[in-house]
């Protein structure tokens, strides 16, 4: 159902695979106190086990049709994941996640990722909806949907348990009229 996608000559989103695991594992770990900022999961996630189970489950979603998850290559090397966390077919509507290493900040590969996803969801799948919900503290993650041309719904308090205390999350959104239009007058 999801090929690999060329997003240009330095990145390409690939489904993930159960041979990732290493891989994934590796740049979790190395990454690990500062994806620990924003991302509940690092205390889960100890072993490559844990990153065996994840894709797993991952590649089952992805066979059912309810998420997507990818690997972000960079260069044909793993730098982070983004996909799909949920699709609703009834609703014609999706949520993109995303986390890179810290390394590849600012390099521009999480808005190209985020846009190809944007476009994908709305192009190919033919959703109405995109939803992208983020710790409002976050202001690097936050400045992509922003860049993006992606709308404030609003603030979901306390939506979310970082360890030892809640956040809330900006909810953005785009619908496909919305990027369309802007995409033609680009």
């Amino acid at each position: 159902m999801f090929p690999i996608i060329n997003i240009d000559d330095e990145i390409d989103l690939r489904l993930i695979k159960s041979i990732d695991a290493n891989d994934i594992f590796k740049l979790v770990d190395a990454n690990r106190d500062y994806l620990r900022e924003w991302l509940p999961w690092l205390d889960i996630n100890v072993a490559v086990e844990d990153s065996i189970a994840f894709i797993k489950r991952s590649e089952q979603l992805a066979e059912e049709r309810k998420s997507l998850v990818m690997i972000i290559l960079y260069y044909n090397k793993p730098v982070g994941i983004t996909g799909y966390n949920w699709i609703d077919w009834l609703n014609r509507s999706c949520e993109i996640g995303y986390w890179i290493a810290q390394d590849h900040q600012k390099l521009g590969i999480v808005t190209r990722s985020v846009r190809c996803l944007t476009d994908y969801a709305f192009n190919t799948l033919n959703l109405n909806r995109v939803n992208l919900p983020i710790a409002s503290g976050n202001v690097k993650s936050r400045s992509i949907p922003t860049r993006l041309g992606y709308q404030v719904e609003g603030v979901m308090r306390e939506v979310e348990w970082l360890y030892d205390h809640f956040v809330d999350h900006v909810l953005y959104s785009m619908l496909q009229n919305d990027w369309k239009s802007a995409n033609e007058a680009a």
